[in-house]
């Protein structure tokens, strides 16, 4: 019991998260956190119950076997008679008794085969109860006797209270239009008996007036046989010749060439009866042969048995082998990967698709790749003219390679396995034209269903986008456009795109109470999309949060980043504009910023894009200012000083985490701060300190400063910082000049002495000599200038008499005297240093 519901869980996760694809063992183990032993031995089970299709060797690849439909033995239900079935399905499920169906198309083209296919659905859905009856009515025989079919009719009705029927009334042509007009009367009251009506002509000029029916009828039109894809006809071909091989219980040996003689037949009952004549010369000529040969011998013969249980299959290697599409697909598939791989350009891999191609094209019917081109040429123009701007010639020859590429990839599709060849041609499309993969997939999701995990439908690639490809791959940015509403972006994107005539933003429309959340999900996706690193990405939306949007938008992708809010026509056009001149990220951001007071820009995360460091100051901005100017003259360029007031350093430091000070390497302030942040702030006036002094060298050298800059900042730190603690204390002399001459007094001392002082003590001397010097021109007269030097040292002496030298300028600068008293103070502040 455990076992089962275990296997059961397996398959029904299959069915949810993939039901469309073919996965690997190791994925489906991944998805349920098996291993992959215990995942192998389940899907095993369920591939032996028939539950699950097992494809491929080295990976096996798995798919959940889809319920079987009425229409899959119809054959070109999933081809040329897609549109149809689809259309039968609609008139057989519509409520309550379905539609009435009309079916047109020329003789021989399978009109009573899709007819018992319409029933067949109509009871496998349920719609009718199963032992509901099939009647085929021949206009033929009443073309003279109209009366014998109302009678006829009228009985079929008359015992259908407790019976259900499907009528096919065929060769409608053969009637009067007014007996016309009353069969799709009696088709009419469908809706209210237990009776359905299928009505067919070889032409579809029947006249019928919807003013007098009271519900719509289902117009089918089949395509005659030439105009089927050669696969399709092929397939009626092989479906002869095995019940014929049934029939007399042999096996037949035809060749390719013959096989596809036949396929040219442009009737299925003419085909059949060709088909049973050839047959029968066959048998005549060997009857006792186990094995008989259709046509003239040939080497590699195709093989039809008898009572072939999986028929399709064996159809699928017959038009593959016929057709040789397995070397031609495998032989290109390798041929465009090695191209690839070699990044030549586009024309090469065209030359090899074109090359493929030519080997298909005098099988094809020209009205149908007509057909299929004008077809596909609406779709492209649907998805990607219209909305990305990116036009193709509109020659004939251009569009009828496209639609035979297109009709090539569904031929290999539907009969080659796919374990055959080495998917990787999209990844390495992706790889080489990220935004060319981008737009034909779109194409692809849009217009061919059938293309899911089929890499046989990147063939066209190569022949639709020939002539564009250059163009489109030469923008490098990724441009994205976001606005609430449902049209409101793809409109603006529509706009701009066309008038650039190239794809240069793609849009999301937003519901009005779509999250950041939701938007960032959309974001990511497309840019997962996108491939290979772009120069950056610009998003603009309309309303919401820049720097939230910014921050959300930055934890996707490393690249460079744009965000422009309040988004207009305009605006996306200016920026489009740049874009395809491919100006770089800087200028297009630093424009952006002129779009007016309304709009916001954000081009980095934080206070600056730049190595930063901030100052702040208690006292406010200007003295900030003046720091910023002194360092600013020190370090280099390469390093940005913003200036602050304390109150903006707070509410900075309050309102954001540390991805905003992520290009931060100091914050320099006049006050202790503390912060949860993991920053280096540090108050500039413990410059003075050893530890704090060592501290900031570190930081600027780790910020890619030289050590000649570190300790020049320091010299000017402490002299801004003494002529700010001077200049309050100075009454006549002006703080830098007197600083000035301080500085050159102690530099003196310096180098006699062959030292140097710390920074507390320069400022300490700066302090001291400045003040000095002004209070010997203040008191002058009453200085004592005498000091009994025989008691001193020799030490001292020698200080005194250095010292004469040394202020020497200054006392002619200033006009005083040093008096003795000051260098005996002077010398008790130095004396443990020199």
């Amino acid at each position: 019991m455990v076992i089962v519901n275990a296997v059961e869980k397996v398959l029904s996760v299959l069915k949810k998260e993939f039901p469309n694809e073919r996965i690997t063992t190791s994925q489906i183990a991944t998805a349920m956190g098996l291993t992959r032993g215990v995942t192998s031995s389940y899907l095993s089970k369920l591939e032996k119950d028939g539950r699950l299709l097992k494809t491929g060797t080295r990976p096996v690849y798995w798919e959940v076997k889809a319920e079987k439909s009425s229409f899959d033995d119809l054959i070109g239900s999933r081809g040329s008679l897609y549109g149809e079935v689809q259309k039968a399905i609609e008139a057989i499920v519509y409520p309550p008794n379905g539609l009435p169906i009309f079916m047109s198309g020329t003789r021989g083209t399978g009109k009573l085969l899709f007819a018992k296919s319409i029933y067949n659905y109509s009871i496998q859905s349920k719609k009718i109860p199963i032992n509901s009856q099939f009647i085929p009515i021949n206009c033929d025989n009443y073309k003279d006797n109209f009366s014998s079919l109302k009678k006829d009719l009228n009985d079929i009705i008359n015992n259908s209270v407790d019976k259900c029927y499907y009528i096919y009334i065929k060769n409608l042509q053969a009637l009067k239009v007014a007996e016309q007009q009353l069969l799709f009367t009696y088709a009419n009251q469908q809706t209210i008996s237990r009776i359905r009506y299928i009505l067919s002509a070889s032409t579809s000029k029947i006249k019928y007036e919807y003013s007098d029916l009271n519900n719509a009828v289902i117009e089918i039109s089949l395509p005659s046989l030439t105009d089927r894809p050669l696969n399709e006809r092929l397939s009626f071909v092989v479906n002869y010749l095995q019940k014929q091989s049934t029939r007399i219980n042999r096996q037949l040996l035809i060749s390719p060439n013959e096989l596809i003689s036949l396929a040219n037949f442009n009737n299925l009952n003419k085909l059949d009866n060709s088909i049973q004549l050839l047959c029968a010369q066959a048998f005549a000529k060997s009857a006792s042969d186990n094995q008989l040969i259709i046509g003239k011998p040939f080497k590699d013969s195709i093989q039809i048995n008898p009572n072939q249980i999986f028929l399709q299959n064996s159809v699928n290697t017959i038009v593959n082998s016929t057709l040789q599409l397995g070397v031609s697909a495998k032989d290109l598939f390798n041929k465009l990967n090695t191209s690839l791989e070699n990044k030549e350009v586009i024309t090469e891999q065209n030359f090899l698709v074109l090359k493929v191609l030519k080997q298909i094209d005098s099988n094809n019917s020209e009205s149908i790749l007509q057909s299929l081109a004008h077809s596909i040429k609406q779709k492209v123009y649907e998805c990607i003219t219209k909305s990305y701007g990116v036009t193709f010639p509109s020659d004939k020859n251009f569009w009828r390679s496209v639609s035979l590429a297109f009709t090539f990839a569904r031929l290999c599709s539907e009969n080659i396995s796919s374990a055959k060849i080495n998917h990787s041609l999209q990844n390495k499309i992706k790889k080489q034209y990220p935004r060319g993969h981008y737009l034909f997939k779109k194409l692809l999701e849009s217009s061919f269903s059938e293309s899911q995990n089929s890499d046989y439908f990147w063939i066209p690639f190569f022949i639709l986008m020939y002539n564009d490809i250059e163009k489109i791959e030469s923008i490098h940015f990724n441009a994205i456009l976001l606005a609430h509403g449902e049209y409101t972006a793809s409109s603006i994107k529509s706009v701009v795109n066309n008038i650039f005539g190239n794809y240069i933003f793609e849009a999301f429309d937003m519901p009005i109470d779509s999250s950041l959340s939701d938007i960032n999900k959309y974001i990511k996706s497309y840019l997962a999309s996108q491939g290979s690193p772009s120069i950056g990405n610009i998003v603009l939306f309309d309303m919401g949060s820049l720097r939230q949007t910014f921050r959300e938008i930055k934890d996707i992708s490393n690249n460079e980043l744009l965000v422009v809010n309040n988004l207009t026509t305009a605006m996306a056009l200016d920026i489009g504009i740049k874009i395809q001149r491919n100006d770089t990220f800087k200028s297009i951001a630093e424009s952006s910023k002129k779009y007016g007071l309304t709009t916001d820009t954000q081009y980095f995360e934080g206070i600056s894009n730049k190595k930063n460091i901030i100052v702040a100051c208690m006292s406010g901005v200007g003295l900030s200012k003046e720091l910023k100017k002194l360092i600013d003259s020190t370090l280099s360029k390469s390093l940005e000083v913003i200036a602050i007031d304390y109150k903006q350093l707070h509410n900075l430091l309050t309102n954001h985490d540390s991805h905003f000070f992520a290009n931060t390497q100091l914050i320099l302030t006049t006050t202790d701060v503390t912060s949860d942040l993991d920053l280096d702030i540090m108050n500039v006036y413990n410059i003075f300190d050893q530890s704090t002094s060592n501290k900031l060298h570190n930081i600027l050298l780790s910020a890619g400063e030289s050590k000649e800059s570190c300790n020049l900042l320091s010299e000017k730190l402490v002299s801004f910082l003494s002529i700010e603690g001077i200049r309050e204390r100075l009454q006549i002399l002006n703080p830098d000049v007197v600083i000035q001459e301080s500085q050159d007094v102690v530099s003196h001392y310096e180098n006699f002495y062959n030292t140097k002082f710390g920074l507390r003590l320069k400022l300490n001397l700066y302090m001291h000599l400045s003040l000095m010097f002004e209070r010997m021109i203040i008191n002058s007269r009453s200085s004592k200038n005498s000091i009994d030097k025989s008691v001193l040292s020799d030490e001292e002496q020698n200080f005194f008499s250095i010292s004469q030298e040394i202020f020497q300028s200054v006392r002619q600068k200033f006009n005083i005297k040093i008096q003795d008293y000051e260098i005996e103070l002077l010398y008790q502040l130095l004396k443990d240093f020199i």
